[in-house]
């Protein structure tokens, strides 16, 4: 999955005073693209923007630090779909000069020569960027937060509210027929990526994740399950999830009835299952692993 970087070393602990060097690596976002070198994925050092002004520290991956550069300019705040939507004419790389130029982030996993670790460090970056723009001011009066020095946390002077960083939980559904041995494998309806996918979706106030499981596959296909159980987590920063994935049995009816969110869901014996073209997702693991082990889960 996207955050198996081993042997690389994920190190998040946060340290506001942590000053740059010249050699530290810097992520400049703009929207939802990345400032990069051009020919090959490569970020552009403290030394490469000739200033370490406004940056702040993110974390550390083995022994390079990471730090955000701030951009005064105001964007509007960018939603899943704007995320993950089709490609466009406008979408090609924009160039800043004749070394460095703008690349949407979720274009880096169809790269194939981009790195795992440094697909993660971009993706937990985003997440980290994200939170940033959207706690510059407090949500309670207005006022501009100003960076706690103990913790990763905004924190309005005014009222004392404490903004912390955005990670919504979400489950990831693999509904198994434990009679006929198969899974229930799906394609999202309106997203410009045409990959095999499982049941998810974002927990609600005041339910168990067990809950959340029964309620999400209910909603989406209409069908009734027992026996959930834990398998696994990942985060998943470019929407800002934390997602946790779950086993569970059908029972009763095994006739699907779609929501409208999903565009298809059909019912797949290990040996019809493909999986998606990269191991970036639990989804996909989730999905090999029935495959491997013949619907043992």
């Amino acid at each position: 999955m996207i955050q198996d970087i081993y042997p690389h070393k994920f190190y998040n602990s946060y340290d506001l005073r942590k000053a740059p060097s010249e050699n530290d690596l810097v992520f400049v976002f703009r929207g939802d693209r990345v400032l990069v070198k051009k020919n090959g994925f490569s970020l552009p050092s403290v030394k490469d923007l000739h200033s370490a002004d406004d940056l702040i520290y993110l974390f550390r991956i083995d022994g390079d630090s990471y730090y955000l550069k701030q951009l005064e300019f105001k964007e509007k705040a960018l939603t899943e779909n704007d995320i993950y939507r089709e490609e466009t004419d406008a979408d090609h790389p924009v160039a800043v000069n004749d070394e460095m130029e703008f690349i949407r982030v979720q274009f880096l996993r169809e790269e194939k020569s981009i790195e795992k670790w440094k697909y993660f460090a971009t993706v937990c970056a985003f997440h980290l960027y994200q939170w940033y723009q959207g706690s510059r001011f407090c949500g309670r009066c207005g006022t501009p937060t100003v960076h706690s020095e103990k913790e990763r946390c905004m924190i309005c002077p005014k009222c004392g509210n404490h903004i912390y960083p955005k990670i919504v939980p979400a489950v990831i559904v693999g509904i198994v027929d434990p009679v006929d041995n198969r899974l229930l494998v799906t394609r999202y309806a309106n997203r410009s990526i045409h990959y095999d996918a499982l049941i998810a979706g974002f927990t609600e106030f005041g339910e168990t994740l067990e809950e959340n499981v029964a309620r999400e596959v209910m909603e989406e296909t209409g069908l009734t399950v027992t026996n959930i159980r834990y398998y696994k987590s990942q985060p998943w920063g470019m929407v800002s999830d934390i997602l946790m994935g779950f086993w569970c049995d059908v029972t009763g009816s095994r006739e699907v009835t779609l929501d409208g969110e999903l565009g298809s869901a059909v019912w797949l014996s290990p040996d019809e299952i493909k999986g998606q073209p990269d191991d970036m997702s639990l989804t996909n693991e989730m999905m090999m692993v029935f495959k491997e082990k013949n619907g043992r889960v």
